[in-house]
């Protein structure tokens, strides 16, 4: 005998689903639920835990799209003898080559930089300090996600090629 009906599709925690369908990072899908930024069916949320069903439709409030487009992500190349983030007793960190003279001259972005642009950057991925290359600082963890730092499901955090 065969069941003619599927099993019934399992709930997931809100800010989980969002993060898998990369509207944000785990850190500010909380945030944005907290704030009732998040809509489900239409639906505001603003209670963390809250379990939806995977094929329900989640959309960000017009406030949590505007503090997404407020993110800075700064390429760099970072030199040999530079971590990557955590600084190391005689080795300076990444985040501090990033002054408004070392900005790309032909760079043509209407942002200004501003010490404020620091707060929260972070690596996606790392080289070591006997490394040269192209280190991607961001404070969109969509970005960090996609770059493939980020743990997923497995909890691990492995790089993959963009």
């Amino acid at each position: 005998m065969t069941n003619k009906h599927p099993a019934p599709a399992k709930t997931i925690r809100l800010s989980k689903l969002m993060v898998q369908t990369g509207l944000c990072s785990r850190r500010e899908a909380d945030n944005y639920i907290e704030r009732g930024w998040v809509y489900v069916d239409n639906l505001p949320i603003n209670t963390l835990g809250t379990k939806v069903y995977p094929h329900q439709k989640v959309v960000l409030d017009t406030r949590a799209l505007a503090r997404q487009n407020q993110t800075v992500t700064i390429l760099l190349n970072k030199p040999l003898g530079v971590v990557s983030a955590q600084p190391e007793k005689g080795y300076a960190p990444a985040i501090s080559l990033i002054k408004p003279e070392t900005r790309f001259p032909q760079d043509t972005s209407p942002l200004q930089f501003k010490p404020g642009h620091l707060k929260g950057l972070a690596p996606a991925g790392r080289l070591d300090i006997n490394s040269q290359g192209l280190l991607v600082l961001t404070q969109d963890g969509r970005i960090a996600r996609q770059a493939g730092w980020l743990p997923v499901e497995t909890g691990k955090g492995i790089p993959r090629t963009l």
